[in-house]
């Protein structure tokens, strides 16, 4: 399937700023279990931002919980849509994996936000193809899961 547009890669080391193709996925999803605390991959169209100064859309997020819990994907498709999670199921749990949002707080959050590899390399295969959200896989809006706020991080049960 031929690409919807061109979309590059930013924030990611050794990626940064380079043309992402659909042969780029697996490796590039792969490498984020890898890679630092704060890397992620940042997907957006190749184009200069828009007049307002904000990057243009679609464009989705990646990374992966260092705890190995899964990775994390959030996608937008427009300036004006909800932000979706991919999930492994419209069913979930209780929140209970950490979640650090970047500074601005800590919650817990449901297991089934965290996906495995597989479901990740297709949804955004998909998203490349058609700058859209792979309907065959489950996405859960932002407001639309529950979430607990902590204090600090909780202890890990094994």
């Amino acid at each position: 399937m031929a690409a919807w547009c061109e979309f590059e890669i930013i924030w990611m080391y050794g990626f940064d700023g380079r043309p992402l193709t659909a042969a780029d996925i697996p490796e590039a999803v792969a490498d984020l279990q890898t890679m630092g605390r704060f890397h992620g991959l940042q997907i957006y169209p190749d184009a200069e931002p828009a007049p307002d100064g904000r990057w243009q859309f679609p464009r989705v997020s990646v990374g992966w919980d260092r705890e190995g819990e899964g990775y994390l994907v959030q996608c937008f498709e427009t300036a004006y849509s909800e932000s979706f999670f991919l999930a492994t199921s419209s069913l979930l749990s209780e929140p209970e994996i950490y979640v650090e949002l970047g500074g601005q707080g800590e919650e817990l959050w449901p297991r089934q936000l965290f996906v495995p590899y597989p479901s990740v390399v297709q949804a955004l295969e998909h998203f490349l193809a058609t700058g859209l959200q792979d309907t065959r896989l489950a996405w859960i809006g932002l407001r639309d899961f529950p979430r607990l706020a902590v204090a600090s991080r909780p202890a890990r049960r094994f």
